[in-house]
């Protein structure tokens, strides 16, 4: 379905795709699912304050959540990335419009949480209607090891290719703190390409999280990217055609291609 420019993508070019478009399939290439925090407590405490308390359900993929005066219960998802190392998903229901993503290492005890928004039509922020807050913590009983997940420019001028799937190819080019460059090499956004907001932490050596807030559809997602591994995992949220939230897990192969590197004295923001 070819989508017509709308409130849901009014900067797009006449067949430019919605977000349900590609999404089909987009998880193919996705790590499994585990279980391995089912029946158990996970509490963080953050460096910017408060605290997170996670309870998984022994006997069904639930988890009650509190964080400060917030509180639910909702699905979540569980990704093992590595041996130590895990990614959540909890979509939450109420107001159902915002996801909480989680990578820790549980050896470690560190932690990175990332609250996505999808914001009110006309709350856009920088042309965008999607916001991201990040949040480094330490979980609670781990003697903390190694270094603290920080916002990072070690990524910065590579670029990247990610295979979601055999019809899901895209080149990543990482070009400042603020910015990266996406085209579609094969798929339903075939020759398609922008650039948007993206924010980049290192969690380890080789490993990083990386999330974008697209300007043209009403879409974002976090990743977090194994290079050791060649693996990234993630999840997509956004608005589809009609106008619905939609939650999408994605993952991929991921593999540097090039590296440009910057004359001395000049280098991007």
């Amino acid at each position: 379905m070819s989508a017509e420019p709308s409130v849901l993508n009014q900067n797009a070019e006449p067949d430019w795709k919605n977000y349900d478009d590609f999404a089909r399939g987009i998880d193919t290439n996705r790590l499994s699912g585990t279980q391995d925090w089912r029946g158990k407590t996970l509490q963080i405490a953050f460096e910017d304050g408060g605290e997170i308390t996670l309870r998984f359900s022994a006997d069904r993929q639930r988890v009650l959540w509190a964080w400060g005066g917030e509180s639910g219960e909702d699905a979540y998802e569980e990704v093992q990335t590595s041996a130590a190392r895990y990614f959540f998903n909890i979509p939450l229901q109420s107001p159902g419009n915002e996801c909480l993503t989680l990578v820790l290492n549980r050896d470690s005890g560190r932690a990175l949480l990332v609250r996505s928004t999808l914001l009110p039509e006309h709350a856009v922020e920088k042309g965008s209607r999607l916001k991201q807050s990040f949040h480094v913590g330490l979980i609670a009983g781990v003697t903390p090891g190694g270094i603290a997940p920080h916002l990072t420019r070690e990524l910065i001028g590579y670029r990247t290719l990610n295979v979601y799937s055999p019809n899901h190819y895209y080149e990543h080019f990482y070009v400042n703190t603020e910015r990266y460059a996406w085209q579609n090499l094969r798929g339903e956004q075939f020759g398609h390409g922008d650039m948007d907001y993206a924010t980049y932490y290192k969690f380890e050596d080789e490993m990083f999280l990386f999330t974008f807030r697209e300007k043209i559809i009403p879409v974002c997602s976090v990743f977090f990217f194994d290079f050791i591994s060649g693996r990234c995992t993630g999840t997509f949220l956004g608005l589809d055609a009609a106008g619905r939230v939609l939650v999408s897990p994605a993952g991929a192969f991921i593999s540097k291609m090039s590296y440009n590197a910057y004359p001395e004295g000049v280098q991007p923001l």
